[in-house]
């Protein structure tokens, strides 16, 4: 049947091959998000705005059919819809917004990065978290020193460079783990 046990040299080589192919794939968005900035930053735009939109009709639809008879039920998927509506009229405050959004996210990720290294410390490869850390705190950084008005360049560039590292440093682990 199925063998849910594995053994600790199995799990090592799954994760390893996971680290080494989702790595390469987090470089390789990366790469082309460093090189097409504002391609990536009208993409993320973009897909945000449909998503709330999206979700917005889905949420309204919901209530429609299950809670229309309360005001308050119909907040969310209005906001979401106006949300949504907004990002796709105005793609360029769009960006702005989000690069704002992605810069606090960059600073939560650099010290979920650091306690990572923490966790793992005694284990090869806690370095490159610390490293990564580092990194997302200085490309927050980055992105509020310019902001707004860098926005359109600098969110591609930098969402690009953050999953760069991401996975060069997914790659680099997969490297140095060792089989026991």
């Amino acid at each position: 049947m199925f063998n849910l046990i594995y053994s600790s040299s199995d799990m090592f080589k799954s994760a390893r091959k996971s680290f080494f192919i989702i790595g390469s794939l987090l470089i390789f968005l990366g790469g082309a998000g460093i090189l097409l900035p504002n391609a990536l930053s009208m993409t993320i735009e973009m897909f945000l705005g449909w998503l709330m939109l999206s979700g917005g009709f889905l949420w309204a639809w919901y209530t429609y059919q299950w809670r229309r008879t309360l005001v308050n039920n119909w907040l969310k998927p209005m906001i979401l819809i106006a949300g949504g509506m907004l990002l796709l009229v105005f793609p360029v405050t769009g960006i702005a917004a989000i690069t704002l959004m992605i810069s606090f996210y960059l600073i939560i990720d650099a010290f979920g990065s650091f306690a990572l290294a923490l966790q793992h410390r005694p284990l090869s490869g806690w370095f490159w978290m610390v490293l990564n850390g580092l990194l997302s705190l200085a490309l927050a950084l980055i992105l509020l020193w310019g902001w707004p008005v860098t926005s359109p360049i600098y969110l591609g560039i930098i969402v690009g460079i953050s999953l760069f590292f991401d996975g060069l440093t997914l790659f680099i682990l997969g490297l140095v783990m060792k089989i026991e």
